[in-house]
């Protein structure tokens, strides 16, 4: 009698290959169980299905030879192993360094975020440069590498693969004919719209297992680790979430003001926010501080948003918003500021050192 034979290639736990050499005096003998059952493990041979449901020797079945596309368990089609079982793992104890994590999930975010922008003809970098100019407004090249931590010259390959894209050019500085700044061209702007639109999604498939106010909490929380372990300069208030509606309750979050939005705007949020809680706040040299009244600046500054101006004839000037003409635009007066210990104090008199901790009004 006719003993069908079938052969072909698996792996061990290993990932090692090793072949395999069946006879049955049965005809519809399932391979697929059986070398399961030898292996004590969840094991596929990996010939050609129709060898393993017909019990015969099929070319491209023998030892060394790709394996087939399905294998037969239980009655029913399967997909046959594309390779060795996945055996990289993270080991459990370093799960619960907080570090670890944020390195772990950094990474595969890093390399989601680079295979989007991939998809457009950029880098990183060239997503940074766009923002950085976007937020704060024209730049000289040796500013934007002094505020990327970019080697000069990378920096102006960057600019040169951006201005031949049409994204920015360079003009002269209209206040200071000798400077050269970078500016984002209207087409580059809208550009930027929409490549922060198509790139949305990496937040989305990296937080999947979270709901939208776990998300905002996690942003929260990640924020203030950024400032911790990347301090704005010196003389300068942090900036963070973007406004939301002013709402009875919610988040503390909520009253976070973000200083590259318009003064007028911010100096309204302000207003907005202080018969509620919390009020609207910021951050300054590690410190709460709860702006409590605030106005639009007579005059026009230039600088990064959250910089801090002392001037005698308005008091405390917080440079506010993006400066995409390069000739200033208005900030916000401070005038009565709360400290984390609820005591509160004219602008002037919390911001000078040595008082922003404690004291009396």
């Amino acid at each position: 009698m006719e003993r069908p034979v079938v052969s072909g290639t698996a792996c061990d736990a290993s990932g090692a290959k090793f072949t395999v050499v069946g006879i049955s005096n049965t005809p519809t003998t399932d391979w697929a169980q059986v070398f399961r059952a030898l292996a004590g493990t969840d094991l596929a041979p990996a010939g050609d299905a129709a060898a393993l449901t017909a019990g015969h020797d099929t070319p491209g079945t023998a030892a060394g030879t790709a394996p087939g596309t399905a294998a037969r368990r239980g009655g029913r089609p399967a997909a046959a192993p594309s390779g060795p079982p996945r055996l990289s793992m993270t080991p459990p104890s370093v799960l619960d360094l907080n570090a670890y994590l944020m390195y772990a999930i950094g990474k595969a975010a890093r390399r989601r975020l680079t295979e989007r922008l991939a998809a457009h003809n950029l880098r990183l970098w060239h997503l940074t440069v766009m923002a950085m100019v976007a937020d704060l407004g024209p730049q000289m090249k040796t500013l934007l590498a002094a505020r990327l931590d970019m080697n000069s010259s990378d920096l102006v390959k960057i600019v040169n693969d951006l201005v031949r894209a049409g994204h920015v050019d360079c003009a002269r500085d209209p206040l200071n004919r000798r400077r050269i700044l970078v500016r984002l061209t209207p087409e580059g702007r809208a550009y930027l719209d929409l490549l922060n639109a198509d790139i949305a999604s990496t937040d989305d498939e990296v937080l999947a297992p979270l709901n939208a106010s776990e998300r905002e909490v996690l942003a929260s929380l990640l924020r203030r680790v950024h400032h911790h372990l990347e301090p704005g300069p010196a003389g300068t208030v942090h900036e963070a979430a973007r406004f939301t509606e002013v709402l009875p309750g919610g988040s503390d979050e909520d009253g976070r003001i973000d200083w590259t939005r318009p003064a007028e705007e911010i100096a309204g949020f302000v207003e907005a926010r202080r018969p509620l809680h919390p009020t609207a706040f910021t951050h300054h040299a590690g410190r709460r501080v709860d702006v409590l009244t605030a106005t639009v600046s007579r005059g026009l500054y230039s600088g990064e948003p959250g910089h801090i101006h002392h001037r005698e004839d308005e008091g405390v000037v917080v440079v506010t918003g993006a400066d995409h003409l390069g000739g200033g635009r208005p900030g916000l007066v401070l005038h009565r500021v709360r400290n984390e210990h609820g005591s509160e104090f004219r602008a002037e008199e919390y911001f000078t050192a040595g008082r922003t901790g404690s004291g009396t009004p």
